[in-house]
């Protein structure tokens, strides 16, 4: 996800690029969901093993994955967008929090929240079965 970002210069990179394209939107934010764990995840470890430009470079990406979501809430105005928006504007704080204060516990807590919401997600938009 991260590297759908920006542009790639060739080679892994490449390929993350387009991994998104042709992606249904149920999809794609499966996929925003799933990325943001995993960069999530490398910053609770990063911050445990005290390795800041890591941490760092973790929660930004995932600070930009968030921001990116969020402005996608505010498309449509509604019950469901407002709830999205809460939930990301919490992570948001929590990645904030994480970063300024080397805290794994807000970085975790910003997870966790981006967890329900993605088991929610793959409840209403169940992964398709392969033929």
């Amino acid at each position: 996800m991260d590297g759908m970002m920006r542009p790639t210069s060739g080679g892994p990179g490449s390929y993350r690029a387009v991994e998104g394209m042709g992606a249904t939107p149920e999809e794609f934010m499966k996929m925003a969901l799933d990325a943001t764990r995993i960069l999530l995840l490398r910053a609770e470890a990063a911050i445990k093993a005290g390795d800041r430009p890591e941490k760092a470079k973790a929660l930004s990406s995932a600070g930009k994955i968030v921001e990116f979501m969020l402005g996608l809430s505010g498309s449509e105005h509604g019950e469901l967008s407002d709830c999205l928006a809460s939930v990301y504007q919490y992570v948001l704080v929590a990645i904030l929090k994480a970063n300024a204060q080397d805290d794994a516990t807000s970085a975790a807590a910003g997870r966790v929240a981006l967890e329900q919401l993605a088991a929610i997600w793959r409840r209403v938009f169940p992964d398709a079965v392969a033929p």
